[in-house]
């Protein structure tokens, strides 16, 4: 009731609320297969205009990064440390009061997101490994001050990972993620399928799917989608203050068409143009009840990425040791 009447009252300034929070959601960079230890990639997604008040939501541009660190190897157990920077660039295009219309009243902002993480490997049984690990994030845009317990999340995971048949190459993963601060679920089931086997790689689960046929040795042909929910607080005007937002959740699907470039030396260049099916906002309160806003949404917009990642191939003698040791 409480947000009910805000929202009919108020229909234009949930628009420009979303126009002065300036979408600060970075989203987590993904590399083009699980198999690329370390990547940079570049993306391009179009813009569109909210349905709230006809906010112009620009063209959005992200870089991202990821660094494997060494490992750290105890007997059987392997940790694997990871380092990720993203940088996200977002605009918006305000009208001017009292018109419906696009405005020339552009604001844009830049928001980056570190990351580190710890993963544990283990095998235990043939054909069996346990997988945990922990990973840090935070995300400012050096306008606002920073806040360690609000700019801060956690993700803890604990899985198994289970070899089909007797050669390496078709797996399933199972197990639980933990999210803190949390928006719906505290708690969340984690399955993937994992199959690596001739001319074909597959890899299925959430938040993306990877579908790809080898051509030759330099050339694989495909599509990969994505699901990805961000939450971020940034610094609000008082006109969104008033509305009782201290977050932004940012939701989108996306899907393209990939084509991958062998360039030697483990390097792969991979670029996928397609489509963004999803860019739904919300704006959340300070304990993360969504404020029912409606119409933040920019309904299917064009999308665009590269990548140039580091995807090594293990050597003969070492996949043989894996094998026995599973």
């Amino acid at each position: 009731m409480r947000v009910g009447s805000r929202r009919m009252a108020l229909p234009w300034l949930g628009g420009l609320a979303v126009a002065l929070v300036l979408l600060g959601a970075p989203a987590p960079a993904l590399a083009q297969t699980q198999a690329d230890r370390l990547y940079i990639g570049y993306s391009v997604a179009g813009g569109g205009t909210l349905d709230a008040g006809g906010v112009r939501l620009q063209r959005r541009r992200q870089l991202d990064l990821r660094v494997p660190l060494p490992p750290i190897v105890l007997g059987r157990t392997y940790l694997l440390p990871s380092l990720g920077y993203e940088l996200k660039w977002l605009g918006v295009q305000v009208p001017p009061p009292g018109l419906a219309g696009p405005g020339d009243d552009d604001v844009g902002r830049s928001f980056h997101r570190i990351q580190l993480g710890l993963t544990l490997i283990r095998p235990v049984a043939p054909r069996w490994l346990l997988i945990g690990g922990v990973m840090g994030t935070t995300r400012t845009d050096f306008r606002s001050s920073f806040a360690p317990g609000l700019d801060t999340s956690w993700v803890a995971f604990a899985m198994a990972n289970h070899q089909l048949g007797e050669e390496p190459g078709f797996s399933v993963t199972f197990g639980l993620v933990a999210l803190f601060p949390f928006d719906l679920f505290p708690v969340l089931p984690l399955a993937s399928l994992n199959y690596r086997r001739g001319p074909w790689i597959l890899e299925v689960g959430l938040p993306r799917l990877t579908l790809l046929h080898k051509l030759g040795d330099t050339v694989e042909l495909g599509l990969v989608g994505g699901f990805e929910q961000q939450v971020l607080r940034t610094r609000f005007e008082p006109e969104a203050v008033g509305l009782g937002a201290s977050y932004l959740r940012e939701t989108t699907v996306r899907v393209a068409p990939t084509v991958n470039v062998h360039l030697g030396q483990d390097l792969w260049l991979s670029t996928a143009v397609g489509l963004s099916l999803v860019n739904d906002l919300a704006l959340l309160d300070r304990q993360r009840d969504n404020l029912n806003i409606r119409g933040l949404g920019a309904g299917t917009t064009p999308y665009a990425r590269v990548v140039l990642g580091w995807r090594p191939q293990p050597g003969r003698p070492k996949a043989r040791e894996t094998r026995s040791i599973r």
